[in-house]
Order: C-alpha cells, then structure tokens, then sequence
C-alpha cells in the first residue's frame, strides 16, 4: 500500500492508463478494459482473474463496486480469482478504508512517483511496481474468492479507454449479437433457431430489428438493426474469420 501527498494522476482514465500499460508489460498477463463488470479485468495466460476497480478518492463506494452481492454466490455467478482497487493515492482519511478493504480479501493500490528518460530529461509518471507486488514482495497476498465460473472473457482486447463515464463495453451479449450479424451477412438471411445458437435471444431481433425474408421463416437486415459491428470492428472480423473457417452450409441450398 503506497501513500503519497500529491496526486500523480487527474482522472480515473489516466489512472487506469497507467495501471494497463505497466500490467500488460508483465509476461503472461493481459489487461481488458471495461470487461465483465470491471473498470479492468486482467487475466493470466492460466486463466486466473482479477478484478479491479479504479477511483481518483478512495471511498465507501468503491468499496460497495468492488465487493460481490450477496446473490452472487447463492447462485454461482461468475467472478474473478481475486479483487483489487487502484486510486490516485490514499490519504490519512482513506487509510482505514483501505485497512478494511484489505481484511475483506482486496487489495488496494495507489501509484507511486516513478522516473523515466525522455527527450533528454527525466519525466515523472506514475508506477505501480506491479511486477514486484505479483511476487509478493511488496504489498498484500492476493486473497482467492474461488468462484463457482471465473468471468467471460471476451475474444479480442476491448479497444476502449477504461474508467471513463457510459463505457462501450463488449459484453457476452455483444459478442452473441455479432454472431448473429456475422451469420446473417453471410447468409443473407437468418432464422430464429440460428439466432438462438448465437446465445442471444430472438425476441428483439425478430420483433425490432429484423424484416421478414422471402423465404418463410427467415429474416433479414433492415435499417433499424443496431450497428453493433460498426461499435466492435475487430471482435466482428474475427467472428467472421471463425465463421468462415467453419463454412457451415446454409437451411437453404
């Protein structure tokens, strides 16, 4: 736990920047911004999860984002291996805050005042000494919450910022309706079975965002078909890149 008497960051965004770009140098971890419910989910390449929350202030809210319900376990939600708070610093008012995050089982980190070369002078940046905390050397073992199912990870890198208001997030929902895009471009149409293999539901595609093809029991595109691809380039290209691979046949040739 770092304390410090200035801040060394002005917004949650740029806290967040800097605590992903310092974990994604650490072999074998991977930061997804705004992913399961998290500011940031970081996952192992041995599929162990972190959580983690970012505030400017640490605070009793924060506190309340990053603690489970308590329906979460009764019914097996998913969750990650372990639960971290990073904030701007921790101040004498929020050290006890911190103190009883730690004893629940999450880890609170705050950046420290780190130095590097550039353009021929050194420049200050905020460090969060993540390596050598991973090793235990610094800093509180990592508490496991053991879930029933870890969080889904989503299939590409979300290439959003972190910890700003009203995300963009890709969400297993997300990744479900552009399935459906996917199928029904190749296709040209889609049915509501195959909508339903797609993990999503039909309801809404059937009744708002679909027409009716010339074939009975088939839909199509319209222009009130939201433009979740438009909103997720590189997870839809992907998708179609496996769709593609599998080359399924059609209902209809």
């Amino acid at each position: 736990m770092t304390r410090s008497n200035a801040p060394l960051v002005q917004s949650e965004a740029e806290l967040c920047a800097a605590f992903i770009d310092e974990f994604n140098r650490v072999p074998g971890w991977t930061c997804y911004p705004e992913t399961a419910g998290f500011d940031i989910l970081v996952v192992h390449e041995d599929g162990r999860q972190i959580g983690v929350e970012a505030k400017l202030q640490l605070n009793a809210k924060v506190a309340d984002q990053i603690l489970p319900q308590y329906w979460q376990d009764r019914y097996g939600a998913p969750g990650p291996d372990h639960r971290l708070v990073i904030v701007g610093r921790i101040t004498e008012a929020s050290h006890g805050i911190a103190r009883l995050l730690e004893m629940c089982g999450i880890a609170v980190l705050a950046p420290s005042r780190g130095h590097r070369r550039r353009d021929g002078k050194f420049v200050d940046f905020p460090e969060f000494h993540l390596r050598h905390w991973l090793q235990h050397s610094s800093g509180p073992q990592l508490f496991d919450w053991n879930p029933a199912e870890r969080c889904h990870v989503p299939i590409v890198v979300p290439d959003v910022p972190a910890g700003v208001p009203a995300p963009l997030r890709l969400t297993q929902w997300k990744e479900g309706a552009l399935k459906v895009i996917a199928t029904l471009r190749r296709q040209g149409f889609i049915t509501t079975k195959q909508i339903a293999e797609c993990g999503v539901s039909a309801t809404n595609w059937t009744r708002s965002w679909l027409d009716k093809g010339a074939e009975r029991g088939t839909w199509v595109e319209s222009p009130r078909m939201p433009s979740f691809d438009q909103q997720h380039p590189e997870a839809f290209t992907k998708i179609q890149q496996a769709l593609d691979k599998s080359a399924q046949p059609t209902l209809f040739t």
